[in-house]
Parts: structure tokens; sequence; C-alpha cells
């Protein structure tokens, strides 16, 4: 196929208050993206839309190419359409609720503020699980602590992440006050100990899964 996949004119479908959007992937295959109708001339005239694969959202994302000029030299740049929808900045990070990157209706779609406090899912009586997003919002791991931790842990300001320092994994929140680990705020060490995850998992921050160990 010799159509060029991020120039092929899109196909609008209307069917009541979604639209469906026929774009092309690189190997020239089609796939299906929905909007609102409200939205539908505005995503048209945005420009012609294609999908390319993002690792980090682990599916396609339905994108167009924008120019500007930059010291006299027009240069292009990738905008995603749910950013069009939304009218925000092609940078701004946007979840799809439902996980699903090709429903781009606005019910599906939310600003991730890296601000908020984690989402929690109830493993056991005795262990809440924390997720973790990625700087897009994604859901990338979850991380266990106790329930009698969770007032401590789940809270505005302390939003974690699953974070690599060098060779060591670890579980941290960038607070007003500072990065702190979420297994020093449960343990409290001293500046003689360091906390020692007993399964050696850094996810796993129960307490019956962490003690305090001499350096």
């Amino acid at each position: 196929m010799n159509t060029n996949y991020k120039t092929q004119e899109n196909t609008y479908t209307t069917k009541d208050n979604t639209t469906e959007i026929t774009v092309l992937k690189k190997d020239g295959s089609e796939l299906i993206c929905k909007v609102d109708t409200f939205d539908a001339e505005r995503v048209q005239k945005a420009g012609t839309w294609f999908a390319e694969w993002h690792k980090d959202f682990n599916n396609y994302l339905v994108q167009t190419l924008i120019t500007s000029k930059v010291d006299g030299k027009t240069v292009s740049a990738k905008q995603t359409i749910q950013s069009v929808i939304l009218d925000v900045s092609p940078k701004a990070p946007i979840k799809h609720l439902n996980g699903n990157t090709l429903d781009n209706r606005k019910e599906n779609l939310e600003l991730y503020n890296k601000n908020l406090k984690n989402d929690c899912t109830k493993i056991d009586h005795e262990t809440m699980g924390i997720i973790l997003r990625d700087k897009f919002g994604n859901s990338k791991d979850t991380a266990l602590i106790s329930m009698e931790d969770v007032d401590d842990v789940v809270k505005d300001g302390y939003n974690w992440v699953f974070y690599k320092k060098g060779t060591e994994l670890m579980v941290v929140a960038n607070t007003p006050e500072g990065r702190i680990r979420l297994d020093e705020l449960i343990m409290s060490p001293d500046e003689t100990l360091k906390v020692h995850h007993i399964n050696l998992n850094p996810l796993d921050n129960r307490r019956k899964n962490l003690e305090n160990k001499l350096i």
C-alpha cells in the first residue's frame, strides 16, 4: 500500500451523539476512533488524523501533525486528538478512564493531576493496594500497605510512584516537604537504620514485610 498513513483523508461516520473516525496505522490498516458528535467539526478542522503505537499507553494514540515556525524554519510536531478535544497543551497528561485510547469522547477523558492522592483497591481486610500511575496517569503498579497506615499514606499532596535510583527500586512521593519514601514513612528509621523488605519486593510495604536494620 503506497498511501502515507499520516496524510490519508479520514472518514467520519455519525451515529447519533457519537462520531466514528477512520484512521490509518503505519502498516496501512484501519482503526476506529470515537469522539462526541459535538466535537467532530472541530476535530476535522484540526487536521488529518493517524494512529501510532505509544509504549507508555501500551496502545495506539490518535494524532495529527501541527506545524510552527522556529527561527524561520518550519517545524512539525504531533498533537493528540484528546488534547484538541479538551483544548489543552499537547503535553498535558490526559487519562482515558476506560483504558481505551481510541475512545475520545469527553466523558472518557480526564486531565491527570499529579498532586492528587492515589486511587486505592482493597486487597483483603488487612491490606490496601495503592495504585501507582506514570506521568500520563496510566496505572502501572500496585503498592501494598497495611490497613493501619492508610490514613497516613493516602492523602492529598502525597502522590506515590514507583521510582528507580541507580539499581534500587522504591515507592516515593514528591511532597511540599520534599521527596519521601513510603517504607521510611511507615517505619520511621533513624539515621543509623535502613528499612529492609523481607521478601525483597519494594512494592510490598505491609508492616509484616518491613524491618529496620542497622546500616
